[in-house]
Protein backbone atom coordinates (compact mmCIF):
# COMPACT_ATOMS: atom_id res chain seq x y z
CA UNK A 1 0.00 0.00 0.00
CA UNK A 2 1.22 3.49 -0.91
CA UNK A 3 0.82 4.94 2.59
CA UNK A 4 3.36 2.47 3.97
CA UNK A 5 6.09 4.34 2.08
CA UNK A 6 5.65 7.28 4.45
CA UNK A 7 6.63 5.14 7.45
CA UNK A 8 10.32 4.33 7.74
CA UNK A 9 9.76 1.32 9.99
CA UNK A 10 8.28 -1.61 8.06
CA UNK A 11 7.30 -3.22 11.39
CA UNK A 12 5.35 -0.11 12.39
CA UNK A 13 3.51 -0.02 9.06
CA UNK A 14 2.63 -3.73 9.21
CA UNK A 15 1.49 -3.55 12.83
CA UNK A 16 -0.68 -0.49 12.17
CA UNK A 17 -2.29 -2.20 9.20
CA UNK A 18 -3.07 -5.32 11.23
CA UNK A 19 -4.44 -3.24 14.14
CA UNK A 20 -6.73 -1.20 11.92
CA UNK A 21 -8.03 -4.26 10.04
CA UNK A 22 -8.82 -5.99 13.36
CA UNK A 23 -10.62 -2.90 14.71
CA UNK A 24 -12.63 -2.56 11.50
CA UNK A 25 -13.58 -6.26 11.44
CA UNK A 26 -14.51 -6.17 15.14
CA UNK A 27 -17.06 -3.46 14.33
CA UNK A 28 -17.17 -1.61 17.65
CA UNK A 29 -15.20 1.57 17.01
CA UNK A 30 -15.59 4.68 14.89
CA UNK A 31 -12.79 5.98 12.65
CA UNK A 32 -11.98 8.65 15.27
CA UNK A 33 -11.64 6.05 18.04
CA UNK A 34 -9.39 3.88 15.86
CA UNK A 35 -7.35 7.00 15.02
CA UNK A 36 -6.81 7.68 18.73
CA UNK A 37 -5.63 4.12 19.30
CA UNK A 38 -3.22 4.31 16.35
CA UNK A 39 -1.79 7.64 17.47
CA UNK A 40 -1.22 6.29 20.97
CA UNK A 41 0.39 3.14 19.58
CA UNK A 42 2.83 5.15 17.44
CA UNK A 43 3.62 7.42 20.39
CA UNK A 44 4.25 4.46 22.71
CA UNK A 45 6.23 2.18 20.39
CA UNK A 46 7.44 4.15 17.36
CA UNK A 47 7.86 7.72 18.60
CA UNK A 48 10.34 8.55 15.83
CA UNK A 49 7.55 7.93 13.28
CA UNK A 50 5.25 10.63 14.73
CA UNK A 51 6.46 13.25 12.25
CA UNK A 52 6.29 10.92 9.24
CA UNK A 53 2.56 10.23 9.31
CA UNK A 54 -0.11 12.85 9.99
CA UNK A 55 -3.57 12.54 11.50
CA UNK A 56 -5.06 13.02 8.02
CA UNK A 57 -2.82 10.24 6.69
CA UNK A 58 -4.05 7.87 9.40
CA UNK A 59 -7.72 8.76 8.83
CA UNK A 60 -7.30 8.14 5.10
CA UNK A 61 -5.73 4.73 5.84
CA UNK A 62 -8.54 3.84 8.24
CA UNK A 63 -11.23 4.85 5.72
CA UNK A 64 -9.54 2.84 2.96
CA UNK A 65 -9.22 -0.28 5.10
CA UNK A 66 -12.79 0.09 6.38
CA UNK A 67 -14.11 0.05 2.81
CA UNK A 68 -12.12 -3.10 2.12
CA UNK A 69 -12.57 -5.08 5.33
CA UNK A 70 -15.78 -4.00 7.07
CA UNK A 71 -18.39 -6.74 7.43
CA UNK A 72 -21.71 -6.45 5.61
CA UNK A 73 -25.11 -8.05 6.02
CA UNK A 74 -27.70 -8.15 8.79
CA UNK A 75 -25.34 -8.89 11.73
CA UNK A 76 -27.47 -11.94 12.56
CA UNK A 77 -24.83 -13.69 14.67
CA UNK A 78 -23.77 -10.62 16.63
CA UNK A 79 -27.37 -9.56 17.31
CA UNK A 80 -28.06 -13.05 18.66
CA UNK A 81 -25.04 -12.72 20.95
CA UNK A 82 -26.10 -9.22 21.96
CA UNK A 83 -29.57 -10.53 22.82
CA UNK A 84 -28.28 -13.26 25.13
CA UNK A 85 -25.73 -10.91 26.75
CA UNK A 86 -28.56 -8.49 27.50
CA UNK A 87 -30.63 -11.31 29.02
CA UNK A 88 -27.90 -12.14 31.56
CA UNK A 89 -28.81 -9.07 33.61
CA UNK A 90 -32.01 -10.78 34.73
CA UNK A 91 -29.71 -13.16 36.64
CA UNK A 92 -27.59 -10.30 37.98
CA UNK A 93 -24.74 -11.07 35.58
CA UNK A 94 -22.91 -8.13 33.98
CA UNK A 95 -22.04 -9.06 30.37
CA UNK A 96 -19.65 -6.93 28.30
CA UNK A 97 -18.55 -7.10 24.68
CA UNK A 98 -14.95 -6.33 23.71
CA UNK A 99 -13.92 -5.64 27.31
CA UNK A 100 -10.28 -4.55 27.41
CA UNK A 101 -7.41 -6.29 25.67
CA UNK A 102 -6.58 -8.97 28.26
CA UNK A 103 -8.67 -11.02 30.66
CA UNK A 104 -7.54 -8.91 33.63
CA UNK A 105 -8.65 -5.77 31.74
CA UNK A 106 -12.03 -7.37 31.18
CA UNK A 107 -12.57 -8.11 34.87
CA UNK A 108 -11.64 -4.51 35.73
CA UNK A 109 -14.23 -3.22 33.25
CA UNK A 110 -16.91 -5.58 34.60
CA UNK A 111 -16.14 -4.63 38.19
CA UNK A 112 -16.59 -0.94 37.36
CA UNK A 113 -19.98 -1.61 35.76
CA UNK A 114 -21.00 -3.85 38.68
CA UNK A 115 -20.14 -1.11 41.20
CA UNK A 116 -22.08 1.44 39.16
CA UNK A 117 -25.15 -0.84 39.02
CA UNK A 118 -25.00 -1.66 42.73
CA UNK A 119 -24.89 2.05 43.57
CA UNK A 120 -28.20 2.30 41.71
CA UNK A 121 -29.76 -0.55 43.64
CA UNK A 122 -29.22 -3.40 41.15
CA UNK A 123 -28.12 -6.77 42.53
CA UNK A 124 -25.06 -8.08 40.70
CA UNK A 125 -23.78 -11.59 41.41
CA UNK A 126 -21.36 -12.25 38.56
CA UNK A 127 -19.97 -11.20 35.21
CA UNK A 128 -18.94 -12.44 31.78
CA UNK A 129 -17.14 -10.93 28.80
CA UNK A 130 -14.81 -11.47 25.88
CA UNK A 131 -11.78 -9.30 25.18
CA UNK A 132 -10.20 -7.69 22.13
CA UNK A 133 -7.64 -10.50 22.25
CA UNK A 134 -10.35 -13.18 22.31
CA UNK A 135 -12.05 -11.63 19.30
CA UNK A 136 -8.79 -11.22 17.38
CA UNK A 137 -8.39 -15.01 17.35
CA UNK A 138 -11.60 -15.53 15.40
CA UNK A 139 -10.97 -12.52 13.16
CA UNK A 140 -7.63 -14.01 12.11
CA UNK A 141 -8.65 -17.68 12.15
CA UNK A 142 -12.18 -18.44 11.07
CA UNK A 143 -12.23 -21.76 12.89
CA UNK A 144 -11.18 -20.43 16.32
CA UNK A 145 -13.87 -20.36 19.05
CA UNK A 146 -14.88 -17.15 20.81
CA UNK A 147 -13.90 -17.63 24.45
CA UNK A 148 -16.09 -16.14 27.19
CA UNK A 149 -14.56 -15.38 30.59
CA UNK A 150 -16.78 -15.31 33.67
CA UNK A 151 -16.70 -14.98 37.45
CA UNK A 152 -18.76 -14.59 40.60
CA UNK A 153 -18.87 -11.83 43.22
CA UNK A 154 -20.18 -13.80 46.23
CA UNK A 155 -19.96 -17.34 47.65
CA UNK A 156 -23.38 -18.03 46.17
CA UNK A 157 -23.92 -18.44 43.31
CA UNK A 158 -20.52 -20.02 42.75
CA UNK A 159 -18.39 -19.32 39.67
CA UNK A 160 -19.40 -22.74 38.32
CA UNK A 161 -23.08 -21.87 38.75
CA UNK A 162 -22.56 -18.55 36.96
CA UNK A 163 -20.79 -20.43 34.17
CA UNK A 164 -23.64 -22.92 33.89
CA UNK A 165 -26.21 -20.13 33.50
CA UNK A 166 -24.10 -18.55 30.75
CA UNK A 167 -23.51 -21.85 28.92
CA UNK A 168 -27.20 -22.83 29.14
CA UNK A 169 -28.42 -19.46 27.84
CA UNK A 170 -25.94 -19.49 24.95
CA UNK A 171 -27.07 -23.01 24.00
CA UNK A 172 -30.74 -22.05 24.33
CA UNK A 173 -30.39 -19.29 21.74
CA UNK A 174 -28.70 -21.67 19.32
CA UNK A 175 -24.95 -21.36 19.82
CA UNK A 176 -22.67 -24.39 19.80
CA UNK A 177 -20.98 -24.31 23.22
CA UNK A 178 -18.10 -26.25 24.74
CA UNK A 179 -17.27 -26.00 28.45
CA UNK A 180 -15.97 -28.51 30.99
CA UNK A 181 -17.99 -27.11 33.90
CA UNK A 182 -15.05 -25.72 35.86
CA UNK A 183 -14.43 -22.15 37.03
CA UNK A 184 -10.92 -22.19 35.54
CA UNK A 185 -11.98 -22.89 31.95
CA UNK A 186 -13.46 -20.29 29.61
CA UNK A 187 -16.73 -21.05 27.85
CA UNK A 188 -16.18 -21.52 24.10
CA UNK A 189 -18.70 -20.53 21.43
CA UNK A 190 -17.74 -22.69 18.47
CA UNK A 191 -18.00 -21.93 14.76
CA UNK A 192 -19.08 -18.33 15.30
CA UNK A 193 -18.83 -16.32 12.08
CA UNK A 194 -18.25 -12.73 13.22
CA UNK A 195 -20.57 -10.37 11.33
CA UNK A 196 -20.72 -7.18 13.38
CA UNK A 197 -19.94 -3.85 11.75
CA UNK A 198 -19.77 -0.29 13.04
CA UNK A 199 -22.73 2.02 12.45
CA UNK A 200 -22.96 5.77 13.07
CA UNK A 201 -25.68 5.16 15.67
CA UNK A 202 -23.08 3.64 18.01
CA UNK A 203 -21.43 5.91 20.55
Amino acid sequence: MEWKNKIKSECCADELEEMIINYVKAGFWSNDKILMECEQYIKDFYRNECENITKDDLLSIIETLRKEFQNTGNQENFLKLESVFHSFMKYGIVALHYAGYTQSDGFVDCNEVAEWLEERGEKVVGCCFYTEQDLEHILQEDHSPLYISFGNYFEKPTAEEIGQIIADELKAIGFSVQWDGTAETKIAIENLKWDKYYTDSQS
